[in-house]
């Protein structure tokens, strides 16, 4: 039988961010795009640049950023300060230490009335999701919404990183329905669609699953990650063929990609089922 020799191997799908298990599984990858994005904020004012710079610091030398976070706070940064400090300990991947330099910016912000509240309440949530707390993570985006300061792309996000968690906790129903929302404040997110289309896929909603991911490749239409899943869905409905067209696909449109390497081991598990 081809299923017990490649559907172990469709427990795992190649994500976007290059790790290869189940991308609904997972928040964003520290590297190479970090799980805690820092804000992007226009500087403004002497604090505003230093705040840049600080975040910058911790991006491209996380020690260093360190140094310069505490210094800063020393001096009085305040929210700012702390939130570099969460930034640069994120960067390390010490989520015991990011998640409340990032909760107490969030506070910090939020007495502020800084709208910026609401993004770091987010990377609090992110933290501690990468942390593995997702009880936590989902207070911590729950208040980042509840801020009522993003706009669409961006709660889209935070949407996302619910959905991830749900999956993560074995919730998904509730993944299912933050995926809607996702879906619609940000249609044109091929990874939103991607990741919808992964959840239908482990339901057993095939129809769905197909639905996703056409919407996911139209809106990217070379991506391997895409074509790797496409193929994933189209084995487990029963369609070998085509399951063996997209995962040719993958491999075509991202050789060396996470992906193309998972693609590669369903088509060798396949040709040597048929050789049998």
């Amino acid at each position: 039988m081809i299923s017990s020799l490649i559907l172990p191997l469709l427990m795992q799908s190649a994500t976007p961010y290059g790790s290869p298990i189940d991308p609904v599984l997972r928040p964003s990858e520290a590297k190479p795009e970090a799980p805690v994005n820092p804000p992007t904020v226009k500087p403004t004012s002497p604090v505003d640049i230093r705040f840049n710079q600080c975040i910058d610091q911790a991006a491209d030398d996380p020690d260093n950023g360190l140094l310069a976070a505490n210094k800063w706070q020393i001096e009085g940064g305040g929210y700012l300060a702390r939130n570099c400090l969460g930034f640069a300990y994120a960067e390390r991947e010490e989520w015991p230490k990011a998640i409340p330099a990032f909760m107490l910016a969030a506070e910090g912000a939020e007495a502020a009335d800084d709208e910026r509240a609401a993004i770091f309440w987010s990377q609090a949530g992110n933290a501690a999701f990468a942390g593995g707390d997702h009880a936590a993570a989902l207070k911590y985006f729950g208040s980042a919404l509840a801020q009522d300061t993003l706009d669409g792309l961006l709660k889209g996000e935070v949407h996302l990183d619910m959905a991830r968690v749900y999956v993560a906790m074995d919730q998904y129903d509730q993944a299912k329905a933050q995926f809607v929302l996702v879906h619609e404040l940000v249609p044109e997110d091929p990874l939103g669609w991607l990741l919808s289309a992964t959840l239908a896929r482990r339901m057993g909603d095939f129809a769905l699953a197909k639905s996703d991911i056409a919407v996911a490749a139209k809106l990217a239409i070379t991506d391997p990650a895409i074509a790797l899943e496409a193929g994933n869905i189209a084995y487990e409905a029963g369609d070998v063929a085509n399951a063996k067209i997209n995962w040719e696909q993958a491999v075509k449109f991202g050789p060396d990609s996470p992906s193309a390497k998972a693609a590669t081991r369903y088509l060798e598990q396949l040709a040597a089922s048929v050789e049998e």
